[in-house]
């Protein structure tokens, strides 16, 4: 399972026998996880605005989860679907999702993610 930048963040907001934990944690169970590396920049800056150590926690993360370098052709359609979505109306739909959405089909894996931008996509799970 591909796990959007949102999805990993409200990992990071809940203890493990909240609701909310539990709720994502029925989708990621018994998945290989995958992040793009782009993301890990994302992730960074979400811990400096929340005073936590953006190395310690990546670092813990990368234990889990497989970390998808990209390449042009996950550039190339990234831009095609920012193209394409915002096209049908998905105003805030921008290039990062983009990324994150061409690295997760580069792979034939499934978005999960919290963001309703994606809700029109039978590859992504929106929660």
């Amino acid at each position: 399972m591909f796990l959007d930048t949102s999805v990993i963040i409200e990992i990071f907001r809940n203890d493990k026998n909240s609701k909310k934990f539990q709720d994502l944690y029925i989708y990621i169970k018994d998945e290989p996880l995958f992040v793009s590396i782009i993301q890990i920049g994302e992730l960074a800056d979400w811990c400096l605005k929340n005073n936590i150590d953006p190395e310690k926690r990546i670092t813990k993360l990368k234990q889990i989860l497989n970390v998808i370098p990209l390449n042009e052709k996950i550039c190339y359609e990234a831009a095609q679907l920012k193209y394409s979505i915002r096209k049908n109306g998905v105003t805030k739909f921008g290039l990062l999702d983009g990324i994150v959405l061409a690295s997760a089909r580069s792979i034939n894996q499934r978005l999960l993610t919290m963001d309703s931008d994606f809700r029109k996509l039978s590859d992504a799970i929106v929660i």
